[in-house]
C-alpha cells in the first residue's frame, strides 16, 4: 500500500522518470531555449565544483552552491525536472522511511531545508492534523515550494526563508540532507573519505549543526534525521553530537540505503532521536 502512495503523490506533484537531464530540458523547453539552459548549468556546475575543492575555505556547502540551487529553483518546471532525474529515486526511499516511523510524528512539524517542498507536501498531506512547516535558506527554493503546495492543495503547509523565520518550537523537526549546510570546511563525502579524521574532531566539527538542530524541538519531541553518510567516523560524529545536545536514538529506527543520485550512488542514514533535555 505504502508503494502504490508515494508512486500516485510522486505523480501528481510532477516527478517522473528521466534518464537524462539534458533531454528532458530540450524536449520540455524546445532545442534554442533548452539548449540555453544546458549551457547555463554546465557553467554553473563546474563553477559550484570549483568553489566546493578550490579556494572556498570555510564558506559553508551550500553558499558555495547557492547560484545553482537558485538556477534549479527559479520555477516549479525545471526544480521538478532536476528532482525527478537528479531525487526521485530517493524521494521514494525517503517517502518509506516516513510512512514506515510515523507515529513520531507531532502535531507541529518543522521541515529544516525543504527544497522545493516535495517531501513537506508529502508530511503535510499524509498527516492532516499537522501544522507543517518548510524552511529554506534560499528563496527561489521556497517560492517553487508554495507553487508546488497550490498545486496539491496543501492547505496545512506554509513555506518561510530562515531569515525571516522566528523560531518557534516544535513536536517533530525533519531534517533531509541538510548537513552540508552546517558543517564549515571540506564537504561530508571529502571527511568520508578520509580515514585520519577522529571521531571526536568529526564530533566538533558536527557541533554547531547539532545545537541548531536541538533549538527548536520540544523536549520530548522528535529529530527525524536522513544524511548522506557512509556508517563510518563522521557519521558517529554526528550521532556524538547530537547526544551532546540531548538526543538519543530511538532503538530500531537506524535505516541504511543506497540509491542513484543523479549519474551517482549515494549512502544514506535514516535515524530518528528523542530530545531528552532542554
Amino acid at each position: 500500500m505504502q508503494n502504490v502512495e508515494i508512486k500516485e503523490y510522486l505523480s501528481l506533484a510532477g516527478i517522473r522518470k528521466i534518464t537524462e537531464l539534458d533531454t528532458a530540458l530540450l524536449e520540455f523547453y524546445g532545442q534554442e531555449e533548452g539548449a540555453k539552459h544546458i549551457e547555463n548549468l554546465t557553467e554553473l556546475f563546474e563553477r559550484s565544483e570549483e568553489r566546493l575543492f578550490n579556494g572556498a575555505g570555510e564558506t559553508l556547502y551550500l553558499q558555495r552552491q547557492e547560484e545553482l540551487v537558485d538556477y534549479l529553483n527559479q520555477s516549479l518546471q525545471i526544480s521538478l525536472l532536476a528532482a525527478s532525474f537528479y531525487d526521485r529515486v530517493f524521494f521514494r526511499r525517503v517517502m518509506e522511511y516516513l510512512l514506515e516511523y510515523d507515529s513520531f510524528w507531532g502535531r507541529g512539524i518543522f521541515d529544516i531545508g525543504c527544497g522545493n517542498g516535495i517531501l513537506t507536501c508529502f508530511l503535510a498531506l499524509h498527516h492532516e492534523d499537522a501544522a507543517v512547516t518548510g524552511l529554506d535558506l534560499s528563496r527561489n527554493a521556497v517560492s517553487v515550494a508554495e507553487e508546488l503546495s497550490g498545486k496539491l492543495q496543501v492547505k496545512n503547509v506554509r513555506f518561510v526563508h530562515s531569515e525571516n523565520f522566528r523560531q518557534g518550537k516544535c513536536d517533530t523537526l525533519f531534517s533531509c540532507r541538510t548537513v552540508h549546510e552546517n558543517v564549515a570546511g571540506r564537504t561530508v563525502w571529502e571527511s568520508q573519505k578520509s580515514s585520519v579524521i577522529s571521531v571526536e574532531e568529526q564530533k566538533k566539527r558536527h557541533g554547531r549543526y547539532a545545537q541548531e538542530l536541538a533549538a527548536p524541538v520540544k523536549t520530548g519531541g522528535y529529530l527525524v534525521s536522513v544524511e548522506r553518510y557512509d556508517d563510518d567516523s563522521a557519521y558517529a560524529g554526528l550521532i556524538l553530537a547530537l547526544e551532546q545536545q540531548g538526543f538519543l536514538q530511538v532503538k530500531g529506527t537506524h535505516v541504511q540505503f543506497s540509491c542513484k543520485n543523479g549519474d551517482e550512488t549515494a549512502t544514506f542514514q535514516a535515524m530518528i532521536f528523542q530530545k531528552t533535555k532542554g
